[in-house]
């Protein structure tokens, strides 16, 4: 029993130390200015993980990475502006860095910075602004993006409407299981919007936008079985 008391022992001490050098690593590697290596720190500051969480500590090192032109440094820089994280809400300064991770193909990015035309938040509202970053994150395969471009899409916002292609980016964001683009599918097939009408197929949407949580599905399906 001493023995396996004594082995868990010096396991622990072993796991302690590869954890302490992987962060002493690490540390180094990012005051020796490697960009990704300080978005690591911050990550750990911004969380908490394996350290006191301090937003300050994130701010300083997604700024070190951000300024040396890393795509995911400004793009987390950017999202710290954007809630407010440790710094005063800016909505500008937020749409600015995430506008220079945009342009380096930052997926995430170029999400945010579509929401930022979209809604006129820190840059002047503009759908056709909009719908060009989302196209770009869409096509990078970002669901969230697909939605998003499906919506501007089936509504004529920035783009010519057009349902095909509005269905076509909600199957694409629907597949990755996002309930609110199931429910737009189901829509569609329901109202025979860029597709044959199908009940059948409607309902069968609706209830895999259920299965994820999304209300309006219910109350869809349930005026559906009702008529």
């Amino acid at each position: 029993m001493r023995k396996i008391c004594l082995c868990m022992v010096t396991i622990f001490y072993c796991v302690l130390a590869a954890a302490y050098g992987q962060e002493t690593d690490l540390l180094q590697r990012a005051n020796a200015g490697d960009a990704a290596a300080q978005v690591k720190m911050g990550n750990l500051y911004a969380l908490g993980v394996g350290v006191p969480r301090n937003s300050q500590e994130a701010i300083k090192w997604f700024k070190k990475a951000a300024e040396q032109g890393y795509p995911d440094g400004q793009y987390r820089l950017g999202g710290l502006y954007d809630v407010g994280f440790g710094v005063p809400a800016d909505p500008a300064i937020a749409a600015k860095w995430y506008q220079l991770a945009a342009k380096q193909g930052s997926l995430d990015a170029q999400y945010r910075l579509g929401v930022a035309y979209e809604q006129g938040r820190g840059v002047s509202k503009d759908d056709s602004e909009a719908a060009k970053w989302y196209q770009l994150a869409a096509s990078g395969g970002r669901p969230q993006a697909q939605f998003k471009l499906g919506e501007m899409y089936e509504t004529g916002r920035g783009l010519p409407q057009n349902y095909k292609d509005a269905l076509k980016w909600y199957l694409q964001a629907a597949q990755k299981n996002r309930p609110e683009a199931q429910f737009k599918v189901g829509k569609l097939y329901e109202q025979g919007l860029g597709v044959p009408q199908s009940t059948s197929e409607a309902i069968r949407w609706y209830k895999q936008a259920i299965a994820g949580g999304d209300s309006e599905a219910e109350e869809s399906l349930r005026a559906l079985e009702n008529n």
